[in-house]
């Protein structure tokens, strides 16, 4: 192959990679579970007890593009994680949210035996993947799970029109790893559209739809990690990797050419 020919061959590795998608790169957002004192825990009761209750949380806000906002705290205590779920423009208790651990944290196409989501809805449900779909197979409630919905007022950090709706989970360590560092996460729920009078179906990792309440295959869900250093890299290392290789490859190329007699 002649080196020109070569050439032109990193030239179109270069610009395939420029070419590709983010998607493609894009490292799966993450929320962190902070660690905290077994007396900060919250209390379960679906909504702010005390104005500090959730305020050594880690903090995620979705706005969407109906007006509709979520805001997601998430901590642990070495026991159980906590995961507070808020809808500042929610003011009817009326709907449902599910919380879901891959508790391999292995992604897949298809929702696995040991993919949990626990729905709350007017009563709190346990579901696991059957390995062959995206539906979820409802099982016994672990007994100590526990969650509830209310609606939270003043002691909330968000001014509403009116008192807005809040879910609270507590799912024990030992029902989905103790041992493990991170989990896939999937947090979805329903309310009345804020433009519409239709029902519509938020997530987390960022989606809407107008269908039925459902979970995303896990290869699309985020991570929950009990990592002290969960930030995303500015640039996606695959990119970083794959120029610093054709920099160093053309640096050679041209040293060969300054060599050469």
């Amino acid at each position: 192959m002649s080196k020109v020919r070569f050439i032109q061959l990193l030239f179109i590795f270069a610009m395939t990679i420029v070419a590709l998608p983010i998607s493609a790169f894009a490292q799966q957002p993450t929320i962190a579970l902070p660690l905290i004192e077994a007396s900060d825990k919250p209390e379960i009761d679906g909504l702010w007890t005390t104005s500090d209750e959730w305020s050594k949380a880690s903090l995620t806000s979705l706005n969407y593009t109906d007006g509709t906002q979520l805001v997601i705290r998430a901590m642990r205590d070495g026991e159980s994680v906590y995961v507070l779920l808020e809808m500042p423009q929610d003011f009817v208790v009326d709907g449902h949210a599910a919380v879901c651990f891959d508790t391999l944290s292995d992604g897949g196409a298809y929702m696995n035996p040991d993919d949990y989501c626990f729905v709350l809805g007017e009563n709190l449900r346990e579901f696991h993947g059957d390995g062959r779909t995206t539906l979820m197979q409802q099982i016994p409630l672990e007994p100590d799970v526990v969650a509830d919905r209310g609606l939270s007022g003043t002691n909330s950090p968000y001014r509403s029109a009116s008192d807005h709706v809040t879910y609270e989970f507590q799912v024990p360590m030992d029902h989905i790893g103790a041992d493990r560092t991170q989990y896939g996460f999937y947090v979805t729920f329903d309310t009345l559209g804020q433009t519409t009078n239709y029902s519509y179906y938020y997530s987390w990792p960022d989606s809407k739809s107008a269908s039925y309440l459902r979970v995303a295959s896990p290869r699309a869900w985020g991570i929950a990690s009990t990592s002290s250093d969960v930030e995303i890299p500015e640039f996606p290392l695959h990119v970083v990797g794959a120029i610093a290789a054709l920099v160093g490859i053309m640096a050679i190329i041209g040293r060969i050419k300054i060599l050469k007699p």
